[in-house]
């Protein structure tokens, strides 16, 4: 059963923001090739793919890595299907089950923050454990704390979040952080399963 931020972002909120939000994807390469060449992954998943512009990006930095990704949004998922990279993407119901498997590397960008509370360490726990080595968050960060923000009037729909200390708490060891180029206010923090 999907959550009431699910439906939102799998709906006409997702479809306006998948039209509105346009990304220049080559913005994005000089900080995929840092993450890619510091991995060395060779499979990456990208949880909340959106149109596929990290996945387009990926593909350019690291030809020769298996991609994937997946997103609730069918719009969006229609538009990353033709974005021109060989990635193999598509739309997820709660049906994790259908994207199983050991990713070397396995990353969200701009997802996490639209998770409520209450599915926040269950999704995290997911993606630890789609992961064989690493996991990559590229979120609003907060420096303590849950943060709600106000987005497009509601105030159930984001949430700035301390996402590397969460991971930490969960197992996985910090290797980086800072800001995530190519993104509006974003933070990264990359870790390793131990």
């Amino acid at each position: 059963m999907r959550t009431a931020q699910e439906r939102a972002w799998a709906g006409t909120l997702g479809d306006e923001y998948t039209a509105r939000n346009r990304v220049d994807w080559r913005k994005r390469l000089p900080f995929w090739r840092k993450i890619m060449d510091s991995t060395g992954a060779r499979s990456v998943l990208e949880a909340g793919c959106n149109a596929g512009w990290n996945l387009t990006a990926i593909c350019q930095v690291a030809p020769r890595a298996e991609v994937r990704g997946f997103d609730v949004n069918a719009l969006a998922v229609a538009q990353a299907r033709t974005a021109g990279c060989n990635a193999l993407i598509g739309t997820v119901d709660n049906q994790w089950e259908l994207w199983l498997g050991q990713y070397e590397l396995v990353f969200t960008a701009g997802t996490l923050i639209h998770v409520p509370p209450d599915a926040l360490q269950p999704m995290m726990k997911r993606l630890i454990e789609l992961s064989s080595q690493y996991v990559l968050a590229i979120e609003y960060r907060a420096d303590f704390e849950e943060e709600p923000v106000v987005y497009r009037g509601q105030t159930d729909l984001l949430w700035r979040r301390p996402f590397g200390k969460l991971y930490e708490n969960m197992g996985l060891k910090l290797l980086h952080t800072g800001v995530a180029t190519g993104w509006d206010r974003a933070t990264y923090w990359l870790l390793e399963k131990c």
